[in-house]
């Protein structure tokens, strides 16, 4: 499969002055490359940045805060911290939030969703033409512009590549290296969906979106469901016929779990318990779009590639399946392992391929040389991972998992937490963290 990108996708090249800097480097240095760079056009001042978070590392944030205000006002930044509750439990978050800038729109959300927080911020951000969503743990590249050049009447999003680093930005030989390869492998992958059908399904770590369009999506679309949130937003995408474009400009930075089995969020749980699961949990969802609709697709090799693309999921899920008869026949059998260890090996090739062809001119996309050539091991893990993944999924759904209320649901049945409703939410976006302010004094 990567093979057939790397025919397809051309990565683009970057004018020198748009030379990349990470955002876990000095902001200083940004404000210095940002210097060389044209002048900043009405685009950026049209965007509002919208994070959704809980929880949060203080000292992550404060670096994914200080790369976004080398591009944002911080009156145009909408920080919305989401739990289960229709109030905070205190205001260390939202004094800490204070603590970086006062015009931060700092908003308490009563719904666990990362796609209700962006409902909320797209819909607080009423003055703005657009949506540029990350995650906590994100730091934005010094080369960074709204991609508005991108929308038209079909095309309402955009999608960018991902570097995978730990929390000092950097990228550590295996686990790390090895997330940061797979991460570059589907940026290549969306890269030539982008060219050909539109993006599929954006990283949900980060994307630009129209923000009319952004509200419409969550709404009306949207489960609100966190596993696969980034394959329901394209699925949504899809429904609303509406495409999402690919900027390889710029490459922004996720932190990624450094630990197999570590304490927090480490790589087992991260795969088992949500990608693998949704990624399984979406095989009804992904035959239904390939077998009944185009998609808004209106040429016939795009609705060949999403068709292809679509088919090609199906078969990957089918394919971990068919790993179980395969390991109880096979597992005992040092041939099958041997041949198997030859045939991963493969694997290699493509991604140096990728680094020192497709990327000759773009050190910044390129994935760390030992992390390529070390590859097949992960994929071996990644195996059993994806297979485990599997199980739970069946065992989760067949067990009766209650899926979160859509916002459609909320609002027909008069769910308080529809609080972007309340007419004090027009004024005062905060007014539910403002409540336990005004209660403590």
């Amino acid at each position: 499969m990567i093979t057939l990108m790397l025919l397809v996708a051309r990565i683009p090249d970057v004018p020198a002055t748009e030379e990349t800097i990470s955002g876990h480097d000095d902001i200083e240095a940004q404000k210095q490359v940002m210097d060389k760079m044209p002048e900043r056009t009405d685009r950026d001042q049209r965007t509002a940045l919208v994070i959704p978070c809980h929880n949060s590392d203080h000292e992550a944030f404060q670096r994914v805060m200080e790369s976004a205000f080398v591009h944002f006002h911080p009156s145009s930044i909408f920080i919305i911290d989401n739990a289960r509750t229709m109030h905070p439990k205190n205001n260390i978050f939202r004094n800490f939030v204070r603590s970086l800038h006062p015009e931060i729109n700092y908003i308490w959300s009563p719904i666990g969703s990362k796609n209700a927080a962006q409902l909320v911020g797209a819909v607080a951000a009423k003055n703005y033409e657009f949506i540029f969503t990350v995650d906590d743990d994100v730091c934005i590249p010094a080369n960074f512009r709204a991609p508005v050049d991108k929308i038209n009447d079909v095309t309402k999003g955009v999608a960018f590549p991902l570097k995978a680093t730990n929390a000092a930005g950097n990228v550590p030989l295996f686990l790390v290296a090895w997330q940061d390869v797979e991460y570059r492998m589907a940026g290549l992958v969306k890269l030539a969906e982008s060219d050909i059908c539109g993006v599929l399904y954006p990283h949900g770590a980060g994307w630009f979106c129209e923000r009319e369009t952004l509200i419409d999506l969550i709404s009306n679309y949207h489960s609100l469901d966190f596993i696969a949130e980034d394959v329901n937003t394209g699925i949504s995408m899809q429904k609303m016929k509406k495409r999402i474009a690919f900027d390889a400009s710029c490459v922004l930075e996720t932190e990624v779990p450094t630990t197999f089995l570590g304490p927090g969020l480490n790589w087992y749980n991260q795969r088992v318990r949500s990608w693998e699961m949704g990624r399984h949990g979406r095989l009804l969802a992904f035959m239904g779009r390939m077998l009944f609709s185009f998609n808004g697709q209106t040429t016939l090799h795009g609705i060949f590639w999403q068709k292809f693309v679509h088919f090609y999921s199906i078969a990957c899920i089918i394919v971990d399946w068919v790993r179980v008869p395969v390991l109880v026949t096979m597992g005992g059998n040092g041939i099958y392992w041997r041949q198997a260890g030859l045939l991963m090996l493969v694997s290699v090739f493509p991604v140096l391929a990728y680094n020192y062809i497709s990327c000759r001119r773009r050190p910044d996309m390129r994935t760390p040389f030992w992390g390529a050539m070390t590859i097949p091991i992960y994929k071996q893990i990644y195996a059993l991972v994806s297979l485990i993944g599997a199980v739970r999924s069946v065992l989760y759904y067949i067990g009766g998992h209650n899926k979160p209320k859509t916002v459609k649901q909320m609002i027909k049945e008069g769910d308080e937490r529809a609080f972007w409703l309340d007419p004090r939410f027009e004024a005062n976006p905060a007014f539910l963290a403002d409540a336990i302010e005004e209660k403590g004094s």
